[in-house]
């Protein structure tokens, strides 16, 4: 354990994983009181965890903004989507403008690295379904507090454990020259609509799951560092490992069930990538880990939920059609 600097890539990556729980947290709590989800478990800890990038965060609150008025004044004067339909014309908005937001950044002068540019991808269609079923004071009303007492108490969390105290795990399994993963953006907006062609374009009854929406896009940028894999495979089996059993005892579902998932995940995904570390010397990269620390939660859920078969089959097609596509791109690039 280290200390590190305000503003160093250590602490902006202890940040991002500390906001992103106390993200988690906020949520469930503000879910069990008043019944309503902002966005679903994970956009309020991916909002605070990215506002040391305002800009990103403002275009994505935007970005949600415009689903939300291109459903209710359009799409919902011409026919009456299911409620999976609207949150998949959501997440495709998402990916369209998140597209464009990218290219935008990109020609700007000094443009800076965007580790969490994937939340562009995800975040605008939870909101933008937060939007359509609860209204826009529900969710942005509550989401205007939540974000920056999450963002601050994050802050505040790491000042302490990571400058204050001598805490700090990122020097021991993350490192600032790990290259980020290729065409993340590319592979995540594809995997995305993949899964959405898989879970809404499939025949109904098979009710297909793809481990969640990023996930085949997060394995296929994965290829070129394997030990991303590695580690996201065995924290997949350490986490069903502990919670198929406790779920025996003790049955939990919808939030319940997700927030233990992803504290498992967490939990497992960085015991494993500090082990990797220490034996093989493996390093990963920083704020961006923080997506592959809920992947297993994520998978894990569906396994839980839709069974081995119906997951297992769902990620098929999804990688499949990611790679069909990805792969090329990127030996070509």
């Amino acid at each position: 354990m280290t200390s590190q600097t305000m503003g160093s890539y250590g602490f902006i990556t202890d940040y991002v994983h500390l906001t992103f729980l106390l993200g988690l947290i906020v949520s469930y709590l503000y879910f069990r009181r008043r019944q309503i989800s902002v966005g679903g478990s994970l956009a309020v800890g991916y909002l605070a965890a990215a506002l040391y990038m305002p800009l990103n965060v403002l275009v994505t609150l935007l970005v949600s903004m415009f689903g939300y008025l291109l459903i209710r004044f359009v799409i919902l004067k011409i026919f009456l989507p299911r409620p999976r339909q609207i949150f998949a014309i959501g997440l495709a908005v998402g990916v369209v403008c998140g597209g464009l937001w990218l290219a935008v950044s990109e020609a700007l002068p000094g443009a800076q690295d965007r580790g969490l540019a994937l939340v562009g991808v995800i975040v605008p269609g939870m909101l933008c379904n937060s939007l359509i079923k609860q209204g826009v004071v529900h969710t942005l009303a509550p989401l205007g507090w939540m974000v920056p007492v999450t963002a601050v108490a994050g802050l505040g969390v790491t000042l302490l454990t990571s400058t204050v105290l001598p805490l700090s795990l990122a020097d021991t399994f993350t490192s600032s020259d790990v290259e980020p993963l290729p065409l993340l953006f590319l592979v995540s907006a594809l995997s995305v609509l993949f899964a959405v062609l898989v879970q809404e374009g499939t025949v109904r009854n098979w009710k297909l799951r793809t481990g969640g929406y990023v996930t085949a896009g997060m394995i296929i940028a994965a290829l070129t560092q394997l030990s991303y894999i590695a580690v996201l495979a065995m924290a997949v089996l350490g986490v069903l490992a502990v919670y198929v059993p406790f779920s025996r005892r003790v049955p939990l579902f919808g939030k319940d069930r997700f927030i233990l998932l992803c504290s498992l995940s967490f939990v497992f995904v960085t015991a494993c990538e500090i082990i990797a570390a220490q034996v093989w010397g493996v390093r990963f990269g920083g704020p961006q880990n923080v997506v592959f620390c809920v992947l297993p939660a994520i998978i894990s859920n569906d396994l839980v939920q839709y069974g081995v078969k119906r997951t297992s089959a769902g990620m098929g097609l999804s990688l499949a059609g990611c790679a069909a596509v990805a792969v090329p791109v990127m030996v070509w690039v």
